[in-house]
């Protein structure tokens, strides 16, 4: 495959057992490995965690509006590029342009699967295994214009007043930025919260969330995965956030980049988070950092969102 490492798996061992000691597992770290490849194809393909194939399906509901945009020579830049699935549906999507696909993800399994996934198509390409917080050591690898995606709710698992001025800093005049998210209706009910919720504690995503820590020797009797979804003020409204940890029930150990780490009963692991926007929230958030919204498509449910944006440099063209 051709594929450059920015991050080796033994560095990532090492961050991983780092973030540990101080009882911390960011999100990055679930998608590593041969576990945590198949526990994302697990989750992604349940029907207890629809996220991802509502997403796509929105995806392929709107790739000729989506694509109608492109430039006609350009580079696909995909981060957390998973196994591929909706970067294909745009390469074949755009069959008349002439692009370079750049699938970039963190877990070298998921972005091997991403390059097999379009050997069959004529497009050149070329995978780098890295984050998204990479992305200041990243753009050296494409060229303008560039078609920077984020797909898969990724958007959401970040602070938008972060995320949005790296994309801002980073993307040229004639670059595009395509981003889906998993929305919270604008009335939300009680109802729809309850059933956000319990999907996001499914017992397949709580095995997802807790497979890092079980496949280094921690018996999985001995942990508990805990998620709450809580409203938080944002620069764009009250919007609601997942809160996750990793509750240990009984004294334990791991082995972890070569040297073992304990842990006491009725400590705590902190993990990420991923926020619940509405629609008006994603266009406040999209208009106070002045990007131009060329295309957004909702579901039919209004459980997703698919936007076409161009950053503010060229917003006035």
């Amino acid at each position: 495959m051709n594929r450059i490492e920015l991050v080796t798996a033994e560095d990532l061992e090492d961050r991983l057992g780092a973030c540990l000691e101080h009882r911390e597992l960011p999100d990055y770290f679930l998608y590593l490995g041969k576990s945590g490849y198949e526990g994302w194809a697990k989750l992604s393909a349940s029907s207890e965690f629809p996220i991802a194939s509502s997403l796509t399906r929105l995806l392929r509901e709107s790739l000729s509006r989506m694509v109608g945009h492109f430039p006609a020579v350009f580079d696909l830049v995909s981060i957390g590029v998973g196994n591929g699935e909706k970067e294909r549906l745009l390469i074949e999507a755009a069959h008349k342009h002439s692009l370079r696909y750049i699938p970039v993800d963190i877990s070298s399994l998921m972005l091997d699967a991403a390059l097999a996934r379009v050997n069959d198509l004529e497009v050149n390409k070329a995978g780098l295994v890295a984050r998204f917080e990479d992305l200041p050591w990243l753009h050296g690898f494409w060229q303008s214009p560039i078609v920077l995606c984020l797909l898969g709710n990724n958007f959401c698992n970040y602070e938008p007043n972060y995320l949005l001025p790296l994309v801002e800093n980073h993307l040229g005049p004639e670059d595009l930025f395509l981003f889906d998210c998993h929305l919270i209706p604008e009335h939300e009910s009680g109802k729809r919260l309850d059933e956000v919720e319990n999907m996001y504690r499914s017992p397949l995503n709580a095995r997802f969330n807790l497979q890092p820590l079980v496949q280094r020797g921690l018996p999985e009797e001995n942990c508990a995965f805990h998620l709450d979804l809580e409203q938080r003020l944002t620069s764009a409204g009250m919007a609601y956030k997942t809160r996750k940890c990793i509750e240990i029930l009984a004294d334990s150990s791991i082995v972890c980049a070569s040297r073992r780490i304990r842990f006491a009963a009725g400590e705590r692991i902190r993990m990420g988070f991923t926020y619940k926007f509405n629609v008006l929230q994603v266009r406040r958030f999209l208009g106070s950092h002045k990007f131009h919204i060329l295309e957004l498509s909702i579901s039919e449910d209004g459980s997703g969102l698919l936007a076409l944006v161009r950053t503010p440099a060229h917003s006035q063209t």
